[in-house]
């Protein structure tokens, strides 16, 4: 039985905590003029936004790193920290990306770079959730309550969905981080969407509680970095956060056996992510024409005279009723 106050307190520990290193992060980041320059392809209101912190995502991971660290007290929480060092793995690849970006190059990361270290890194997590985890993985079905487990051969064709799936999901919540608290703040009810769904799930004890206070510790982290987030931003979560946040978010689905259910929780992300392949592909077939005016369409609607926060708005409303729709067919 999970204990409410507890798991108030923990929260409210763990945005203290990103207050903190966002307080004390942020003056770090301005010394060392960490600024990113905003991408010349986009929007023309957002070159004002230039020279804006970057590396913020460590205002949500650090906390959770802590909890994570301090887990090791409860043995049961073992799932708690193989999630918070998947979300690592990805941050460090962002941050790689990030730091090539403002002190190196503007470019970043290659693409070819960038996809070869994403590969390894969705291999690795695929291989460690099939072939080594305690617990069995399992599919469970929408609507019937119903649960496949993966075996056998059929290891090997779910490894090469789930490289897709974390490949894709990671990249579509970093397209997401595109304007003022829009990736923050959607993932924030994305991320209290798992704990409550974690919790309808029979699951056993420990791995129940492990997802759930991941759950509530990553949408606590993002509570306190949208506080330095929000229009008009003081920091980005840079790759180093959005790779991270995609990472966890689409790891702790992959456990429950629901990543399915990402097409409710996170429409939103896939939205985003969508909006610029059928943009390219409509660009290359039809000879330049474009269906929507920018991409990802984030930026679609604030060229067609929507505000950032009447985008974030409306995003997060959009999550918050598929996720309601999504706890319902689970």
């Amino acid at each position: 039985m999970l204990d409410l106050k507890a798991i108030l307190l923990y929260m409210l520990a763990l945005v203290i905590l990103g207050l903190v290193c966002g307080h004390f992060g942020l003056r770090i980041l301005k010394r060392k003029a960490a600024g990113q320059e905003v991408r010349e392809e986009g929007p023309e209101s957002h070159y004002k936004k230039s020279g804006t912190a970057t590396f913020g995502g460590a205002f949500f991971i650090i906390p959770l790193v802590i909890a994570a660290l301090a887990s090791f007290y409860f043995p049961a929480f073992g799932l708690f920290r193989l999630l918070v060092l998947g979300m690592l793995l990805f941050a460090l690849i962002g941050f790689a990306d990030d730091y090539i970006k403002v002190y190196v190059q503007k470019g970043g990361l290659s693409v070819r770079q960038k996809t070869v270290l994403m590969l390894i890194a969705v291999f690795a997590c695929g291989i460690y959730y099939l072939y080594f985890l305690a617990e069995a993985a399992v599919f469970r079905l929408p609507f019937v309550g119903r649960s496949l487990e993966i075996s056998g051969l059929w290891k090997i064709v779910y490894l090469l969905f789930t490289a897709v799936y974390l490949y894709f999901m990671t990249n579509a919540v970093n397209l997401t981080d595109g304007i003022d608290g829009l990736a923050s703040s959607v993932s924030i009810i994305v991320a209290l969407a798992i704990a409550v769904i974690s919790n309808k799930l029979g699951l056993a004890d420990a791995a129940k509680t492990s997802v759930i206070y991941f759950a509530l510790g990553l949408a606590a982290g993002l509570i306190a970095f949208l506080y330095f987030n929000r229009h008009p931003a003081k920091v980005f979560m840079g790759d180093t956060g959005s790779l991270a946040l995609g990472a966890g978010i689409a790891l702790a689905f992959l456990y429950l056996g629901l990543p399915w259910a990402l097409l409710f929780v996170g429409f939103v992300y896939i939205m985003e992510a969508l909006s610029v392949v059928i943009q390219v592909a409509y660009f290359k077939h039809s000879g330049g024409k474009r269906i929507f005016k920018m991409t990802p369409i984030h930026h679609h609607f604030e060229l067609s005279g929507w505000g950032e926060w009447k985008i974030v708005a409306v995003f997060s409303l959009i999550t918050l009723v598929l996720s309601a729709v999504a706890y319902l067919i689970i």
